[in-house]
């Protein structure tokens, strides 16, 4: 009977084990728009657009569900999709959406989807304004904040539970600007917005339902997607460089000495045309999702069959590069596991999301690949910031 007593309380050991060691991340898909040959297009009649719901605690990375209507869109940075700290929801922004009038075109969406994520289901929708991109969700778990593209604007939202509003959306800048998402500081006090448009980010201040612009930087061309250090002391941009074929670029801010929020680094990826761009958890390591070519015609001189994951090691203001590794074609978002130590790229024009290892700073392809209905446009896993 002991051993029996014995063996039993080491099982339950392992199941909780195992539920500590889970991790949440989301995969929003677009099923609307497809490329061939460097040309992008929307389809006519697709299926409704849905999110792959992963468990990145696990080697082999494992699939725990999919849920079907939840709009989405490949337009803007892929990171689109935020899950609040509990795991218990996903909200999922949608940019763009088929005109009704004229089913070949596409039109802003301003609708963000909020998604149960232990029940599988849609609870509703918040209509925020037109062009909703980038998310990002307090560390507290009660505010949500979404820029807009075709609006120059950002909602700020209430999380109560499971009940999800809209408080107020805030004009910022003119909607050419195309702003694109807005990256959190630790306390929930600050926020990085980028510019796409015309090569410039804000740093705000939020305040309650209050926004304001402290300070606007001069970057790099095309600043995209952004992220905070765990200790709110440095932010980093990803910025795509000169379409017509410049290399991408991180651009690192400072935080932690006065005045707060001045460019200190930046840092050529070698590669044109970043798309993603992760911090890890830890705040050691960035990733960053590079199209490198592959979003370029065949008979482009700067074409080439896949793009490329690359590594930098942090250390303060610092950024070090230290390995790369081909990925699939028209690549989006990466996100870390919570220790650092797998990494998922989404691939858009394979329909999958490839798995890596990161041994302190090396890549190497775990050959796992995973299989999603659509085009995997956005990931965010649950420490994200």
């Amino acid at each position: 009977m002991r051993t029996t007593i014995i063996a039993g309380v080491v099982v339950a050991l392992s199941v909780v084990s195992l539920q500590v060691q889970a991790q949440i991340a989301v995969s929003s898909n677009d099923h609307k728009m497809v490329q061939e040959n460097g040309v992008t297009r929307n389809l006519v009649n697709p299926p409704p657009d849905t999110i792959t719901i992963l468990d990145l605690g696990v080697l082999p990375v494992k699939v725990v569900g999919t849920v079907v209507d939840v709009p989405g869109s490949v337009a803007g940075p892929p990171l689109s999709v935020a899950i609040t700290p509990d795991e218990s929801l996903a909200l999922v922004a949608s940019s763009s959406q088929i005109d009704p009038g004229d089913r070949t075109k596409l039109i802003p969406d301003d609708r963000v989807t909020i998604v149960d994520l232990k029940e599988r289901k849609v609870l509703g929708r918040v209509v925020t304004a037109p062009g909703a991109a980038g998310i990002s969700i307090t560390k507290d778990g009660k505010r949500a904040y979404v820029a807009h593209r075709s609006a120059g604007s950002i909602s700020i939202l209430s999380i109560d539970g499971k009940q999800v509003r809209l408080v107020k959306t805030v004009p910022l800048v003119g909607a050419a600007s195309l702003l694109s998402h807005i990256a959190l500081s630790p306390d929930g006090l600050t926020g990085v917005v980028t510019r796409n448009a015309d090569a410039k980010v804000d740093i705000v201040k939020l305040s309650g339902d209050q926004i304001s612009v402290a300070s606007t930087l001069d970057v790099t061309p095309r600043p995209y997607p952004a992220v905070f250090s765990p200790d709110g002391k440095t932010a980093v941009v990803g910025c795509g460089g000169d379409p017509k074929g410049g290399n991408g670029v991180l651009t690192v801010i400072d935080f932690a000495d006065d005045p707060a929020g001045k460019i200190v680094g930046k840092v050529d990826i070698g590669y044109e045309s970043l798309e993603g761009m992760m911090m890890s958890p830890d705040g050691r390591w960035v990733a960053a999702v590079m199209h490198a070519g592959s979003t370029r015609p065949k008979d482009a001189p700067q074409y080439k069959p896949n793009g490329m994951l690359v590594m930098f090691r942090r250390d303060g203001t610092k950024l070090t590069k230290t390995s790369d590794a081909p990925i699939g074609a028209w690549s989006q978002g990466a996100a870390f596991s919570k220790d650092g130590t797998t990494v998922v790229v989404q691939n858009m024009i394979q329909q999958n999301i490839q798995v890596f290892r990161n041994s302190d700073g090396k890549l190497s392809d775990t050959g796992q690949t995973i299989g999603v209905s659509g085009g995997p446009a956005a990931i965010r896993a649950s420490t994200g910031p």
